[in-house]
């Protein structure tokens, strides 16, 4: 798939701002994401963003990944953007707010210490939005240092925010997001290992359409699923498949990178569940990949 020159576009300025001297310590070069108008990238223009569509940010997230960097990026820019009430878009799309989730197939937190808005989801589906003084937040063990996993609990009733089911093409909009950055993440590691990148790349394509057919409200459930977990799926495992061949053979400096994949690869659902409900999808089976 060839990209348009705003794709491009896009992605060159988040390259530049990842590259520029970090301003802010944790996360770092959020400020400068926020120049680019990259936080707000999905935010309507009339609340500060840039009001793209989802296919053309493919890359830029690409490139966070291919950086590792830190920070709760596709919960604020994809999460944050498509499910938070209007007031708080502006704050978003100018690098002010950072928001953290634990929705769908997340069992924890990222980088929720970080935040300034949490969205949660209670038993029935039910989802809201709190600010981390009404929950608590409890570390848990994780591989990757920089980006820091968290349960939440809270009996405190918080800004509601509809249905998981209501919310499912934003949570499918996050997944290739985070697909994404697995793609950027296999791409730095085959290159600086001198790796055949054909899986990578092969990902990167499946991510690429999935991220036209995830902002399509018009087309089948089943064929979204297919696309999507089918993107997921196979950006994890050219990522893993990278990830292990350093681990195995070097070069060394690049645990970051490592740790990340493995990260990223459980985040918004592991391989296996998105192999599982690609199958389940070509069966035509619903009530096994609406979970």
């Amino acid at each position: 798939m060839a990209y348009t020159d705003q794709q491009l576009g896009l992605a060159a300025l988040v390259r530049a701002a990842l590259l520029s001297p970090p301003v802010d310590p944790r996360p770092p070069r959020w400020d400068a994401l926020a120049a680019t108008g990259f936080l707000g990238c999905l935010v309507s223009p009339v609340s500060g963003g840039l009001g793209l569509r989802f296919a053309d940010t493919v890359p830029a997230f690409a490139e966070t990944g291919r950086v590792a960097l830190p920070g709760p990026l596709v919960e604020t820019c994809v999460l944050g953007a498509l499910l938070l009430p209007e007031r708080f878009l502006g704050p978003l799309a100018r690098g002010e707010l950072r928001v953290s989730a634990r929705i769908g197939d997340t069992v924890y937190a990222p980088d929720a210490d970080a935040a300034g808005l949490l969205i949660v989801e209670r038993p029935g589906g039910v989802l809201e939005a709190l600010p981390p003084s009404s929950v608590r937040l409890t570390p848990r063990p994780g591989l990757d240092p920089a980006r820091r996993l968290f349960s939440v609990s809270t009996e405190r009733p918080g800004i509601p925010l509809g249905t998981r089911v209501a919310a499912l093409p934003a949570l499918r909009i996050a997944t290739v997001a985070v697909a994404a950055q697995l793609v950027g993440l296999a791409r730095h590691l085959c290159a600086v290992a001198d790796l055949p990148s054909g899986a990578a790349e092969c990902a990167g394509s499946l991510v690429d359409e999935a991220a036209v057919v995830a902002g399509d409200p018009s087309l089948p459930e089943g064929e979204v699923v297919r696309a999507v977990s089918a993107a997921k799926a196979a950006a994890g495992e050219a990522a893993a498949e990278a990830a292990h061949t350093i681990l195995r053979h070097g070069p060394r400096g690049h645990d970051l990178w490592v740790a990340r994949v493995w990260s990223l690869g459980s985040a918004y659902g592991d391989t296996g569940l998105h192999r599982a409900r690609l199958r389940a999808a070509r069966l035509g089976n619903p009530e096994l990949y609406r979970r």
